[in-house]
């Protein structure tokens, strides 16, 4: 006499095994189906990976580097200063990445290449740098008030965006601020290649 847990007993008729061999073909479909919807989801409401395509931001972000970006942020938070934020550029509409310098309501000015908050100088250790110095941030000459050749008010409710390579970036210099409408959300770890993979 066999003792232990009693097996399930396979099909015996051809019909029965055609109908178990439906079963598992739409279970695999609607396992399949539910795995790309949540993979939509969390895309669309929670992760989103980019690709960085210039040195705009070197040498914190290089081209060619991926990274994740936690879309749900900043419906819970303000952006800080210093947060490496992914928008849309106004009026394009372009997919931009670039960090979060001046806050609404601050007066972002310029002197000797440096950035000024409200008349005080801040420390930005991952500007890029050149012979062990830091590149100059300069004015953009295109007329616009948000060129920085004079001092620059924020709008409420809007962010002055810089690229870490100061002098390769188009930013909040050349296109103006960033409404917190356009923002998409803050990068926060690089996963490729594999060589840089780390948290921001």
């Amino acid at each position: 006499m066999a003792f232990g847990r009693k097996t399930r007993e396979e099909p015996r008729t051809p019909e029965e095994k055609r109908a178990r061999r439906r079963r598992l073909i739409i279970e695999y479909v609607i396992i399949a189906a539910v795995a790309v919807l949540v993979a939509v989801l969390v895309q669309a409401f929670v992760v989103k990976p980019y690709r960085i395509p210039t040195g705009s931001m070197e040498t914190t972000l290089m081209p060619g580097d991926r990274v994740f970006t936690n879309r749900f942020i900043y419906h819970f938070s303000a952006v800080d200063r210093g947060d490496i934020v992914v928008f849309k550029a106004p009026g394009s509409g372009a997919v931009l990445i670039k960090r979060a310098i001046g806050l609404p309501g601050e007066t972002v000015s310029l002197k000797d290449g440096r950035v000024l908050i409200d008349g005080e100088p801040i420390e930005e250790p991952y500007v890029r740098r050149v012979g062990g110095e830091p590149v100059p941030t300069d004015p953009f000459a295109n007329g616009r008030a948000w060129s920085l050749t004079r001092p620059y008010e924020v709008p409420a409710d809007s962010y002055f965006m810089l690229g870490d390579n100061r002098i390769d970036s188009g930013d909040s210099r050349e296109f103006g601020p960033v409404s917190r409408d356009e923002v998409i959300g803050e990068a926060f770890f690089i996963y490729w290649p594999l060589s840089r993979v780390r948290i921001l």
